[in-house]
């Protein structure tokens, strides 16, 4: 693994840091593809993804220092769906401000967020720093001894794992942006998608049960899902307009 990826001086450039930005690039980047499509300004896309980052970076700080009783300062400590609520949160109120319908602005954030995910999943597994899942004699089972939180056990490599399961969901919710294009229908698809991806993955993660035989992530996920397909209950009932 490498945790590190080169020093220069004083200066390390860390696996999980440069993967997290580049998993933000890539989602600006698709996002602002995305807005011109719809019609709207392009570099709106900066604001929302500034929005995302700051917000899903404090608020998979303070979820974890709830769960885990850990600081706010410290160096490592991040849980996923309280980045995504931080980070949601953060991106929506970036688009009001910027005049994006919130229906809108979330069916263009749906194939971007996937995206994110999946290159910050490359950090996690770069880094070895714990994500990784529980022993395994698969013939891809990999150590992390060198990891943040090392471990000369041959594990599943769930990161690997979710980076690819991702990177699938992102393409499939590319490809299908201009077909599902009522209000939240895009990103209601993107929540069951996501959130039935982090599910089964957790059944080979490390992580305690905590309600029943599930996990937090796990209830946290089927909450996603129900989200989802909620949501696409409802907008089935909105009528697109025709043209011609």
């Amino acid at each position: 693994m490498y945790p590190d990826l080169f020093s220069i001086g004083p200066f390390t450039l860390h696996a999980f840091g440069a993967m997290v930005a580049l998993g933000f690039i890539g989602a600006w980047w698709f996002l602002r593809v995305d807005l011109a499509e719809r019609g709207y300004d392009p570099e709106a896309a900066f604001w929302c993804i500034v929005g995302a980052a700051v917000g899903g970076l404090v608020g998979a700080k303070v979820w974890y220092a709830i769960d885990n009783g850990g600081g706010l300062v410290s160096g490592s400590g991040l849980t996923w769906y309280g980045g995504l609520i931080g980070g949601a949160l953060c991106a929506l109120g970036a688009g009001v401000a910027q005049r994006i319908p919130l229906g809108q602005l979330a069916n263009a954030a749906a194939a971007p967020l996937a995206l994110g995910y999946a290159v910050g999943r490359i950090g996690c597994q770069l880094a070895g720093d714990g994500d990784y899942g529980s022993p395994s004699k698969l013939p891809w089972a990999m150590s992390y001894p060198d990891g943040t939180v090392p471990t000369t056990q041959t594990v599943h490599p769930t990161p690997v794992y979710e980076t690819l399961a991702m990177m699938v969901v992102f393409w499939a919710l590319w490809r299908l942006r201009g077909r599902l294009g009522r209000p939240w229908e895009l990103f209601g698809l993107y929540a069951v998608l996501a959130g039935t991806e982090r599910f089964l993955v957790e059944f080979i993660r490390r992580n305690p049960d905590t309600v029943g035989a599930l996990t937090t992530a796990q209830v946290f996920s089927a909450g996603l899902v129900l989200a989802g397909v909620v949501i696409l209950l409802l907008v089935r009932r909105v009528r697109v307009p025709t043209t011609g």
